[in-house]
Parts: structure tokens; sequence; C-alpha cells
């Protein structure tokens, strides 16, 4: 598995010849993202910031679009949506917001989107065994870096990959509490599911 950020809240995920984009911004966004093509696009929050399936449909890719609770399955990939409270661009709403557990690869990785509480639904709990890693929003439109903290303490993930949802100090504040202060920003994180099990909550900061 090969994970890239590619600006704003989008990362893409990739497994041979498969390509899964999350939280693409749209062409409307103030984050600038240049077009690529996807094979899955995942959409957690229904804002220009986060839903621009326009920008990871190129060259001819006609992506399959998840952008909600749910349970999917594309190929060997397995994806489940579940609904949590999102308060980005200041507007609080209880289903504002939707995380993802992913199965690709051999690896479970749970992308929390712009969650902003640190106490995910029950049913979301049960499904976070062997959570091999978690995306998590740190900042003032998302969780503050106590919240994101708790939460990615109780999950015990192997690999932890945050991003800053607005002022990057809360997400300084993080990286300081997980031990994670001298972590340098790289292009990619490459890892293959055996290498994922002998890692214990390192911190992968993507540039």
């Amino acid at each position: 598995m090969v994970i890239q950020r590619a600006g704003g809240y989008c990362f893409k995920i990739s497994a041979g010849d498969t390509m899964l984009a999350v939280n693409p911004p749209s062409q409307k966004s103030k984050h600038k993202v240049s077009k690529f093509g996807s094979n899955i696009v995942l959409i957690s929050v229904p804002d220009i910031d986060w839903n621009g399936v326009e920008t990871a449909t190129h060259g001819g890719k006609d992506p399959f679009v998840i952008q909600g609770p749910g349970a999917y399955e594309v190929g060997d990939i397995t994806i489940t949506g579940y609904a949590t409270p999102a308060s980005y661009n200041d507007v609080m709403s209880d289903v504002g917001n939707t995380v993802y557990v992913v199965e690709m690869d051999g690896i479970r990785a749970l992308i929390l989107g712009g969650a902003s509480v640190s106490k995910l639904p029950s049913a979301v709990r049960s499904e976070l065994d062997n959570i091999g890693i978690v995306f998590v929003p740190v900042g003032e439109s998302a969780l503050d870096a106590k919240g994101a903290h708790e939460l990615v303490t109780a999950i015990e993930p192997k690999v932890i990959i945050p991003y800053a949802v607005g002022k990057d100090d809360a997400l300084k504040s993080f990286l300081k509490a997980e031990g994670g202060t001298g972590a340098k920003a790289v292009d990619k994180f490459t890892v293959r599911a055996k290498e994922l099990a002998g890692m214990d909550g390192e911190v992968v900061l993507l540039a």
C-alpha cells in the first residue's frame, strides 16, 4: 500500500493498479489539487473542500463514488461508512461527516474525515479491532489535540496519519502528545501488511 497526500484534506491510497481517493477538494475550493484519476472516491463531508469528485476523475477514469454511511464492496476492497458529527465551517451537524473503515491490500484503515467528537458511535467502536492505520483530523473545525490523542490512544493503531484542519497549532500540540514532534513530513508512506504488524503507534506526517 502506498499513501500520499494530494493537498487539502485529500489522500491517495494505492494498491497495485487500484487507487482510492479520499476527500478530494472541488475545483471551487480554496485548496488546489491537480486533477488525477482514481478507481474509488470517498467523501466524508458535504462541502466543496472535501467533495470534489471531478478532481479525482481524469484520464478516462470513472470512479465508484461513496459519499455516506453504508456497506460497500468494490472488487476485493470493502468499505463501511458511519455517520458522525462534524463542525466544519462552523456548521454543527450530527450527520455532517462520514468515517470509513477500509479493508484494502490486507490492511484495515480508519478514515475519520472531518470528525469533531472523540467518542465515536457504538457501531463504529465495534469495528475498531485490528485497525492498522488511522487518518485523524486535528484543528479548529475538527478534533482538538486532546480529543484526537484520546481517540487514537483508545484505538491503538499501528500507524497514525494526522492532518491539520484549519490552523496548525492544534496539530503541533497533537504531535507533542504523541511523541512525534520530531517527525519530518514525507512525500509518501509505503507499507505492507507484514511490516505494519510490527509497528506500534508510529506517527507518519505526509507533506
